[in-house]
């Protein structure tokens, strides 16, 4: 029984011992430790020799044991700098201007921010010091009307944030995106402005008048060169016209008169051919003729021809009654009675012979 007891009071004290170490635990980590939130970066010091660490810590929980360490927290995310600046030109004009600057804790540097600054504000304190530098450096090489013209305003600003980032990096802090906006200018300025732009008005008017008579002097010489050319067109195409109708015409007449030329010739050689024809006719019909009395000749030459010819003629005359005395001549004798009634019956004469030759 003392023996049990004596075992129940070691797994007793291992209860308490373990308790006591979580308890001791818990302490340590409310009063030792130091959470780093997301959006923060912490940086930690030693309260002794060393000072600040070298090391940015990120989000979570970090040794800070009170009376030896010291923890403090920085935003490495982007800040706006707003400020109001009155810039005096290089024209001697005064410009008032709302200036943003764009500044952040350089990645893995705020270490060494913390040896230079407190905090945030002195950085930003810093930063704006830094910008009315650079404003009355650079800004104050522009005119006043340079501030209305983008190129060179936003040439100028680009120098001024570059100047300040140069300035700012070895301290561990960038700078970026200086703009400038709400421009209000001198008010001598606007009234000398407002001069110059009722006076550049005036000029572009008159500039533009000038344009527009010489406008109208050049609409009105194209016009007179069209109608000049539209004449030299038509003038070309009349003659042109005239010409090809000359021409139709020479073509025509030409046409003609070879028409009339084959006509003559062709009508001169129908009736050369229809002389020779004619000629050829005759002959023939001579020919035909010579030949018929030729043949009339042979019969003619015949015997018992004269006695036909003899019956042929009294039978075409028409002639009364005749009365012969058959005691004078034989009736029968043709010949004798064709001189008693005072025609003599002779064979004629073949073509080409004269009466009375053979």
């Amino acid at each position: 029984m003392e023996e049990s007891e004596f075992k129940l009071t070691k797994a007793g004290k291992a209860i308490v011992a373990l308790v006591f170490l979580a308890i001791l635990g818990i302490f340590l980590s409310w009063t030792c430790t130091e959470q780093i939130a997301a959006n923060q970066v912490g940086v930690r010091t030693k309260l002794t020799s060393e000072g600040v660490e070298k090391v940015d810590y990120g989000p979570g929980f970090i040794l800070a044991v009170p009376g030896f360490h010291i923890v403090r927290k920085w935003d490495p995310t982007w800040f706006n700098l707003k400020d109001t600046l009155q810039v005096r030109g290089s024209d001697q004009y005064t410009t008032t201007v709302d200036i943003s600057v764009m500044w952040r804790i350089s990645p893995g540097r705020c270490n060494e921010v913390a040896m230079n600054f407190r905090d945030e504000e002195h950085i930003e304190q810093l930063v704006k010091n830094t910008l009315n530098k650079y404003a009355n450096e650079i800004l104050a090489q522009m005119k006043t009307e340079d501030f209305y013209n983008t190129s060179v305003r936003n040439k100028k600003s680009d120098e001024a944030q570059k100047a300040m980032d140069e300035q700012l990096q070895p301290v561990g802090v960038e700078v970026r995106h200086l703009l400038l906006r709400n421009i209000v200018y001198d008010p001598k300025f606007e009234k000398q402005l407002l001069q110059k732009q009722l006076a550049g008005q005036r000029k572009s008017l008159e500039t533009a008048k000038g344009q527009m008579a010489a406008a109208q002097t050049q609409t009105e010489l194209i016009k007179r060169n069209a109608e000049a050319e539209v004449k030299r067109i038509e003038e070309s195409r009349r003659q042109e016209i005239e010409n090809l109708t000359a021409d139709a015409d020479r073509k025509i007449g030409q046409i003609i008169q070879d028409a009339k030329l084959q006509s003559t010739e062709v009508l001169a050689k129908a009736q050369s051919i229809r002389r020779q024809k004619l000629a050829q006719a005759e002959l023939v019909k001579a020919t035909a003729m010579a030949k018929g009395t030729e043949m009339l000749s042979k019969v003619y030459e015949r015997p018992g021809a004269k006695f036909y010819f003899a019956r042929q003629a009294l039978e075409g005359m028409k002639l009364g009654e005749i009365e012969v005395n058959s005691s004078d001549f034989n009736p029968l004798d043709s010949e004798r009675l064709l001189r008693a009634l005072g025609l003599e019956m002779r064979a004629p004469a073949p073509v080409g012979h004269e009466p009375g030759g053979e």
